[in-house]
């Protein structure tokens, strides 16, 4: 697993206000699914996540801010039905992804980070899932809030080593419409939340075929968060068509081997 601490620094990480930016996108759930399915060992969440690194490179790049080095993310996982802890605990933790910002290609940065989060997984399912939830339920509101009131009033921060630079979370919901008083919700926006260090938020919620993303931020550090949901979009379109191109290529040489073969 990627380790914290070892983030590189962008504009969004630093000590964050009590001001908030948001934006909301749409992207079509099957163009996903159709990804994952044509890379062998590649998730959805995968695919989230690649789009999600190709917007942000996109972003910085820009504003003349990519770093060299890629952004990491902090990525909510379920250890449902790992835990032995009773059903009204919360049953979540989280692992250290890099988004591999570094990497152009979309195609490629999908296949580093499907490898990448395979053995992710492997090094989280190392630790028992009830230790896991210890952490997030006991210790996180003790030790981590002192540590909060720490970095806000030394602005550690700004000039600390960066934990991670946002937290990306893919949330499956419903495969069908709902429905509230007798009205169809068309969406549903997501909204995580930010911290000191890491004042961005990208959250995607499915529902009834389409994935819906939230991106919330400090607005002194992101004012104009649609610049980086318009980039999902894009980004999905370009990771299909390399995905497609990779595919003919592949059918070729199959085809120029068998060809070969009955030579």
């Amino acid at each position: 697993m990627a380790a914290p601490l070892t983030a590189p620094r962008t504009s969004f990480n630093g000590n964050i206000t009590g001001h908030r930016s948001v934006a909301f996108a749409d992207v079509d759930l099957a163009t996903i699914k159709e990804i994952k399915n044509l890379v062998p060992g590649a998730t959805v969440n995968d695919v989230v996540l690649t789009i999600s690194g190709g917007a942000l490179r996109t972003y910085l790049e820009r504003r003349g801010e990519l770093p060299e080095t890629s952004l990491l993310a902090s990525v909510p996982v379920s250890v449902h039905g790992e835990s032995s802890r009773d059903g009204g605990t919360n049953k979540v933790s989280s692992l250290f992804t890099r988004l591999r910002t570094d990497l152009a290609d979309p195609l490629e940065r999908l296949h580093a980070l499907a490898e990448a989060n395979a053995v992710a997984k492997e090094h989280h399912k190392a630790i028992p899932a009830d230790t896991l939830q210890d952490w997030a339920e006991f210790a996180a509101p003790r030790v981590f809030g002192l540590a909060v009131r720490a970095v806000t009033s030394l602005r550690l921060a700004e000039r600390g080593p960066v934990i991670h630079n946002l937290v990306i979370s893919n949330v499956p919901g419903p495969p069908v419409p709902l429905y509230f008083l007798g009205a169809r919700m068309d969406a549903m926006y997501p909204l995580g939340p930010v911290f000191h260090g890491a004042g961005l938020n990208i959250t995607v919620l499915s529902q009834n075929g389409v994935a819906h993303i939230g991106v919330i931020a400090c607005s002194e550090s992101v004012p104009e968060p649609r610049q980086i949901v318009e980039g999902f979009r894009a980004e999905l379109d370009a990771l299909l068509e390399a995905v497609k191109a990779n595919g003919q290529k592949s059918g070729k040489r199959a085809s120029a081997r068998k060809s070969v073969a009955l030579d």
